[in-house]
């Protein structure tokens, strides 16, 4: 090492940790000692302080730490040998200060650094101060460190070897240095300045007093520590005894106490650090206690006030009777003369009124014919105008043009020329145009006997096409009568004031069924329409399988639906209305199923409504089984099939859910059992009439207050804690859940130049992200403008701590690319995010990781909008156009999309990677993205292998950004891009036949040829 003369007068204070340091650090700094600019501040154990220059701290700690020693310097060699590469900072740090004409600076590891320092700075001089082991001791088991409450003999051996350290280099140069013990600086602070000045002749003036005696503790107890240290370790008292000998100023030397003894130094100590423990406890208990006390008399305060309140309110209210009791009386005298009054002002105004209708019904009469001779002149000209209208339609279809039409259409469809081309320009497809198709009117549909009418003409070709027309039916009564699987089906029906007509349909659609082995328990909840019960009464005397109980008294329709069930003595129950429908196949189907799955405990049905008129329409197909989707709202509805042991077992209905008892049951019933099944066939018709929830859900306010309760009480008993709230569309809800840890969330931005959108990307971000803990790693992949290495250079300076770019120029593959990031990346949670993309809502990444954070959630999505506020990506549907389209895709804003599902959390198999977040464990479990697909389907394949591993994938309406669709990569309009497009579907149509297929969180009855929930005809 190269001596560096200094240029002005150093003095270096150290000495073993909690020997006053710090005290005389602050001592000399206020007598005219530069000790540094960057101070230590407070902290447990100095409340005052360190009063240490963190340009020497760290300088220690980084050398240190670089021989693995502990950074506060818990080591028991004597001097640390410095490496050359430290040796520039060293001097550095002594240049920075040449300027003051007399500086210093404090820090305990300065100890085991002396020769160092010796070595730049040979004329410094040293003030070491040192303290008895039995008081340093104490103190560090004061403080609690981890690492002597687990050996405390270490505390001693420290205590040795920084003191011996000083006692070497204080004998090789005791000229330059003043050896003190602290108690003597505490006793007279004078004494050290004077030391200071007499030996090395530097003027420092005398401070006012610094020393507080409330942060030197020395309990009475200080004769017991010492004669523990010397009964166990005679090497410390020696050197503290030689400390002694050398101090510039002796203190007494205290004797150890005769008559203690100390047979072990193993537990002895141990109970010191117990004895520290309890009493800081017991300082804590003390001072708890202090704070109760006194909100007890803050409460026994407010007490008493509150009782001359109550007593003061008691005087006003007898006052206020005695007031009632006049004012009665005075009102029961005037209503008696105002009804004598009002009688005969009655008789008057009945007499005028009777004259007054009689003239007004007569000529209401007159209106009336004429109203209706106008009418049916109106009617036959209609009537004209539409059967000619059919006679054209007739002949539209008898052409020959029409026939080929429809040949060509099945050829283009056989050929997949319908398709591709579209795939070429995006792999999941657009449907502005297919929209529009699908919207236009179909001409209006044959109705073909024995099959329900609807006034929709679409759904009547579906119908037309799937409802069993009588030949099937009959097949289906033949082929359950050999079914080896026949279970009593009991239907539970609560009855309250049916409209006759509705009750008689319902109940007469229960006999029609073609499978037999049912019973229809019906409950009457005291109907006021005593008709109600001369109509069951008909028909418990028809068939024996209808049963029929009648409540004493009204209960609503849990405890209807209850009384039901206690007469039902079925394997299974289903749930019907008093005014719906069952379709004659309904339970058939059912018992089919149940013959192939005998353990299900739960299945449900798809549905549509029927009015007064028996016109059916809004047909309501589901998914399969989704849990966040069902938590967002009641879809699995009617027909609810349930094994009835599993509901008695979780107590039937319960009152207080009137309106979605439905809802309560399945959300209790689907946490005892995973044997869920859905079966994709309209088996029930819901009536539409003026006082039904299917026709308007306002109709029952109640209900959407029911449900919101259950989905809170579900969530409470799976101990997940949420808030529930209503969403803005009737019966939908939203469930935020409490983020249990803020982790890491690392945002992996892939891109290529395009400076503007990445900036755009990156300003959202930074500029409306409310979640605290994140970084932003960008993967350059071979860009090559100015503009973009500009954008890096800024977003580098401006978040230094949170944005990073990392190069891979390699031909551009999508799934190596986030492959090659996630490896950069030091987040828990992982989030993929395109450079076109832009953020709205700044709660986005809570909002993911809530659901991220669950260990039932794989991938979580968001939804994406056009520039226009139409939507982009609201979850991906598997099967259309082959692989897979974006749901509702086109949809304005706001727009609900079918049964709500645009705007509510749902479950899909997939959602697009250009904003995904899934956990790092859940990544790295699936084996990333497949880089066999570069370019399309890698982050559908990604979606489908993390739920082959038993996860959810979950989109979420609430996660809003703008996404300006693949301007870095550009569309498929080469050969070369088209073929490995058409490798890709292949890939995973090979991977993913079944899934492609049948979509779980779709529904095969709805289109595969576009994105709008249209019907599959």
């Amino acid at each position: 090492m190269e001596n560096s003369a200094p240029k002005s007068s150093v003095i270096i204070m150290t000495g073993m940790h909690r020997s006053g340091t710090s005290l005389t650090a602050s001592l000399l700094q206020k007598a005219g000692l530069q000790i540094g600019d960057r101070l230590m501040g407070s902290a447990n154990g100095n409340v005052k302080g360190h009063f240490e220059d963190l340009d020497f701290v760290e300088f220690h700690q980084n050398v240190l730490q670089s021989q693995g020693i502990s950074v506060a310097g818990w080591t028991e060699q004597q001097q640390i040998q410095v490496q050359a590469q430290y040796l520039a900072s060293a001097q550095g740090l002594i240049s920075d200060r040449a300027h003051l004409p007399i500086w210093g600076w404090k820090d305990p590891r300065t100890t085991l650094f002396l020769d160092f320092w010796l070595s730049l700075l040979p004329e410094a001089k040293y003030v070491f101060l040192y303290r008895s082991p039995w008081e340093v001791t104490d103190s560090l088991f004061r403080r609690g460190d981890v690492i002597f409450l687990n050996n405390p003999n270490f505390a001693v051996r420290q205590w040795c070897n920084y003191n011996q350290a000083i006692l070497d280099f204080y004998q090789h140069h005791s000229e330059q240095c003043i050896l003190i013990e602290i108690s003597s600086v505490i006793s007279n602070q004078n004494c050290l300045i004077d030391l200071i000045r007499e030996k090395f002749g530097w003027e420092l003036h005398s401070p006012e007093s610094v020393y507080e005696p409330a942060l030197f503790n020395a309990n009475s107890d200080t004769y017991y520590r010492q004669a523990l240290v010397t009964k166990f370790f005679p090497d410390a008292i020696d050197i503290y005894q030689q400390l002694q000998q050398c101090a510039d100023i002796q203190p007494p030397i205290l004797e150890a106490p005769p008559g203690i003894d100390l047979t072990c130094n193993s537990w002895i100590l141990q109970d010191w650090i117990d004895l520290k423990q309890i009493t800081k406890q017991k300082q804590q208990a003390e001072k708890q206690l202090a704070e109760i006390n006194q909100q007890l008399e803050t409460v026994k305060g407010e007490l008493a006030q509150a009782n001359q309140q109550v007593e003061a309110v008691r005087g006003e209210v007898a006052q206020a009777n005695q007031q009632i009791e006049a004012v009665t009386r005075d009102r029961d005298r005037q209503i008696a003369e105002l009804n004598d009054q009002s009688q005969q002002q009655l008789k008057k105004a009945t007499t005028k009124f009777q004259q007054q209708l009689t003239q007004a019904t007569t000529k209401f009469e007159q209106q009336i014919e004429e109203l209706n001779n106008q009418s049916q002149q109106q009617l036959q000209i209609a009537q004209m105008e539409a059967q000619q209208l059919k006679l054209l339609i007739v002949a539209m279809e008898s052409s020959k043009f029409w026939q080929l039409r429809r040949r060509w259409l099945d050829m283009r469809q056989k050929l997949n020329l319908s398709t591709m081309d579209t795939l070429y320009q995006n792999y999941l497809l657009s449907t502005q145009d297919s929209l529009a198709v699908s919207n236009v009117v179909a001409p209006a549909i044959t109705v073909i006997d024995g099959i329900p009418v609807s006034d929709n003409p679409q759904y009547q070709k579906w119908l037309n096409k799937n409802y069993p027309k009588p030949a099937k039916l009959r097949k289906l009564k033949s082929l359950v009568t050999q079914l080896t699987y026949q279970p009593l089906i009991s239907i539970i029906v609560p009855v309250y004031n049916a409209p006759e007509s509705f009750l008689r349909q319902a109940i007469e659609s229960v006999i029609e069924q073609v499978y037999e082995n049912w019973e229809l328990c019906l409950a009457d909840d005291c109907s006021t329409n005593l008709n109600i019960r001369l109509i069951l009464e008909e028909y418990a005397l028809k068939d024996e399988r209808i049963k029929v109980t009648f409540r004493a008294e009204n209960g609503h329709i849990c405890q209807t639906s209850n009384s039901a069930l206690e007469i039902a003595t079925g394997e299974y129950i289903a749930l019907l209305d008093h005014d719906d429908l069952l379709p004659p196949h309904a339970l058939a189907t059912v018992v089919e199923l149940l013959n192939q799955h005998p353990k299900a405990d739960f299945i449900y049905s798809d549905e549509d409504k029927v009015d007064a008129d028996n016109i059916h329409k809004d047909p309501f197909f589901k998914p399969d089984w989704c849990p966040d989707s069902f938590l967002a709202r009641m879809y699995t509805c009617h027909l609810g099939v349930y094994r009835r042991s599993l509901v008695e077992e979780i107590g039937g209905f319960r009152v207080g859910f009137e309106g979605s008892q439905d809802y309560d049951l399945v959300l209790r019933i689907t946490e005892k059992t995973e044997n869920i099944y859905h079966i994709p066939d309209v088996l029930y018709h819901w009536r539409i009439h003026l006082q039904s929830t299917a026709a308007d859900s306002n109709v029952k306010p109640y209900a959407e207050v029911a449900a919101q309760k259950a989905i809170a009480e579900a969530l409470e008993r799976r101990d997940e804690a949420a808030i529930v709230t209503p969403a803005k569309f009737p019966g939908v809800y939203t469930v935020r859940y409490k983020i249990r840890k803020t982790s890491l969330v690392s945002i992996i931005i892939p891109t290529k130049d395009l400076a503007e959108a990445l900036e755009v990307c990156l300003k959202s971000i930074f500029s409306k992200t409310t979640y605290p803990d994140y970084e932003v790693i960008v993967i350059d992949n071979g860009s090559r403008e100015a503009k973009t290495f500009k954008c890096f250079d800024y977003w580098q300076q401006q978040e230094s701590d949170r944005f990073k770019v990392y190069k891979y120029d390699v031909p551009f593959n999508y799934s190596e690319i986030n492959n090659y990031g996630v490896s950069k990346a030091e987040g828990d949670y992982l989030l993929f995010l395109n450079n076109d993309t832009e953020i709205i809502t700044p709660d986005w990444i809570e909002g993911m990781v809530e659901q991220a954070q669950r260990k039932s959630i794989g991938a979580v999505g968001c939804l994406l909008l056009y520039p226009d506020n139409t939507i982009q990506h609201a979850g991906v549907v598997l099967g259309i156009g082959g692989v897979a389209g974006h749901s509702h895709k086109h949809l304005p804003l706001n727009q609900p999309g079918y049964i709500s599902q645009a705007v509510s959390v749902n479950n899909y198999s997939a959602v697009t990677a250009a904003c995904l977040m899934c956990r790092r464990s859940v990544f790295e479990e699936v084996g990333g993205f497949e880089a066999e697909l570069a370019i399309a389907f890698n982050d559908v394949d990604f979606c489908l292998k993390i739920i082959s591993h038993g996860y959810r994938n979950i989109y979420l309406p609430h996660v809003v950004l703008y996404h300006y669709e693949s301007k870095s990569r550009g569309y498929e309009n080469t050969p070369a891009k088209q073929a490995r497009f058409a490798g890709e579907i292949k890939y995973m149509k090979q991977k993913w036949q079944k899934l492609c297929d049948r979509d779980p969180c779709y529904n095969p009855n709805l289109t595969k040829s576009y994105e709008d929930y249209s019907l599959n005809i």
